[in-house]
């Protein structure tokens, strides 16, 4: 079974988990240490400092590690901090960023239509990922506006959220969410045996949350070996493939 994680970060960030990996090198020994092959990454300035400099750090920092691919925040559109939305799209294919992230609360704004309308029409068209928080009004009222929108919700709980995010599972087809907390016993299997595997991703949540947890949840549940790796990796992969840049 090869993993590749959905949520990882690597940096200095302003508040430090009890290990943190503050570079590539660090975030890849872990990587080997727990058997995750790839990952999805953000640059811990992209959420703690600004995405300006936070985008152009994660692209430099990954060159020359293909096992890690870079994802880039995004911000209003309508301060043109990063750029109009169509210098932006054009900074991605140049970098290979195949992803986006989004931190409203720390970067004060509204994840919806009115502030975002253009770039989530090309998003939406493109198959570009939206990677969220899971604050669950904000995700929903997302989808209302977009349903098309491919958009990966993660930091869930360990006390479980399926209340939450199964009745967008079952409206929004181009919804999922990754196992970042999701270590509820038998959790992973009632959600397969109710709606098959193909809407949940491996997220580790590291460094804030140590690899081993979400790695032995999902090794260790009780769904078929083929559900097992579309959940690691496979189904990031096929996201990731369908994005035209």
């Amino acid at each position: 079974m090869e993993f590749f994680d959905v949520n990882a970060g690597f940096g200095t960030p302003q508040l430090a988990p009890i290990k943190p990996a503050e570079t590539p090198a660090v975030l890849l020994e872990e990587m080997d240490f727990e058997g995750v092959s790839e990952a999805l990454v953000y640059h811990t300035a992209m959420r703690d400092d600004h995405p300006l400099w936070g985008n152009e750090l994660v692209v430099e920092a990954t060159a020359g590690h293909p096992r890690l691919h870079p994802t880039w925040a995004i911000l209003p559109p309508q301060t043109e901090e990063l750029g109009t939305v169509e210098e932006f799209l054009a900074g991605m294919k140049r970098h290979g960023v195949k992803a986006l992230r989004a931190f409203p609360t720390p970067h004060r704004y509204l994840l919806n239509g009115t502030t975002f309308g253009p770039l989530f029409e090309e998003m939406r068209a493109r198959r570009i990922p939206l990677i969220v928080p899971g604050d669950w009004p904000m995700v929903e009222g997302l989808l209302r506006d977009f349903p098309d929108l491919t958009v990966i919700a993660n930091q869930l709980s360990n006390h479980g959220q399926d209340r939450y995010f199964r009745p967008l599972i079952e409206r929004y087809p181009r919804f999922y969410v990754d196992t970042t907390r999701y270590e509820c016993d038998g959790g992973i299997a009632a959600f397969c045996r109710k709606y098959g595997p193909e809407r949940m991703l491996f997220g580790s949540g590291f460094p804030d949350i140590p690899f081993f947890g979400g790695v032995l949840t999902l090794m260790h549940a009780d769904i078929p070996d083929g559900a097992k790796e579309a959940i690691a990796g496979g189904n990031l992969r096929r996201l990731l493939e369908e994005v035209a840049l």
